[in-house]
């Protein structure tokens, strides 16, 4: 056989693996721009500089505080479902989805805890909320608003961290750090599977838990699990949280007697006793706090699952009414 001939023969042996991968990055595509047509978002678009970013807003026209919620690594604002809804029947509350995740435009590289929250500051005044408010956080999101806190300590009525990230975490749980590998390799996997479709071959998401949101968001949040942007974005912030954003809210603080519930997941409470540490140093940020375990609760299914949302809810109105009151917390 002449050189040409086996040259020609590689050559096609590698455009015939290639084949179902540009087949599956095309379908990819298509299928997440069916999904975008058909779950547009249950808020609006606003821009803040260039970009677009998601905006959910409810109950604007009651008794404030507003109550704003930031959701973890990965997650849309469907995620607050079982919260949000409640809450907006007695108090303004606004959700959003960061640049690159839900519906938002991707925003801005790196991810670090400054650019996102004067990102939150561009939503808040595109959104036209009022404040104070009180910010509630579920993981890596009680990060940012710890900054938002620390940077604006007067636009602050309340705090609720749900099983929140600590800025020591990685350093002082032996736990957590062996789990860091295997969360890492998971998110770049979910880059590469969601590139080519693959993750849409499985009726499971990796994000579990969005199954068990509302009905009237369900498909909307498992679908923006399916998309790819999703997960280029998660690894973004996944390098931001671990390169800048621990370092930049380490020494943040909060107002003194600033009204704080720490809402903790039991199941990696009792696996981790450095994690139920932490949560007792969150807690100490306030001298007005009080701190709940939620019984047999994981960390995702506090926020997605109806029974264990219920205690985060409970918590939001406590924080809530001490806020319009100015009574400590019980």
């Amino acid at each position: 056989m002449k050189p040409t001939t086996v040259k020609l023969c590689a050559g096609a042996g590698i455009a015939a693996a290639l084949a179902p991968l540009a087949a599956g990055f095309t379908l990819q595509r298509r299928a997440t721009r069916r999904d975008d047509e058909k779950y547009p978002g249950i808020g609006e678009r606003v821009d803040v500089g260039g970009y677009r970013l998601h905006v959910h807003t409810a109950g604007l026209d009651n008794e404030g505080p507003t109550v704003l919620f930031e959701a973890g690594m990965s997650c849309s604002l469907e995620v607050w479902a079982w919260v949000q809804d409640e809450i907006a029947r007695d108090t303004p509350t606004v959700s959003y989805d960061r640049a690159g995740l839900g519906r938002s435009d991707r925003g801005p590289r790196p991810r670090t805890a400054e650019d996102m929250r004067a990102e939150l500051d561009q939503v808040l005044e595109a959104a036209g909320t009022k404040g104070p408010y009180v910010l509630v956080a579920h993981s890596f999101g009680g990060l940012l608003v710890r900054k938002f806190a620390h940077d604006h300590p007067d636009r602050v009525a309340g705090m609720v961290l749900v099983d929140s990230s600590h800025p020591e975490q990685m350093v002082r749980s032996a736990r957590q750090a062996l789990g860091l590998p295997l969360m890492r390799s998971t998110i770049q996997n979910a880059v590469l599977l969601a590139a080519v479709g693959i993750n849409r071959l499985s009726d499971r998401y990796i994000v579990s838990g969005v199954e068990h949101l509302p009905e009237r968001v369900r498909e909307a949040a498992c679908a923006r699990m399916l998309a790819h942007r999703t997960w280029k974005t998660t690894l973004q912030e996944l390098r931001g949280w671990l390169d800048t954003v621990n370092d930049e809210v380490r020494d943040t603080t909060l107002p003194a007697d600033l009204p704080l519930a720490v809402v903790t997941a039991d199941v990696p409470n009792r696996a981790d006793p450095v994690h139920d540490e932490l949560q007792d140093e969150l807690a100490a940020l306030s001298a007005n706090s009080k701190r709940l375990v939620v019984p047999d609760s994981d960390h995702l299914g506090l926020v997605m699952k109806e029974r264990f949302a219920k205690y985060v809810t409970e918590a939001v109105a406590d924080v809530v009414r001490a806020a319009r009151t100015g009574r400590p917390l019980d």
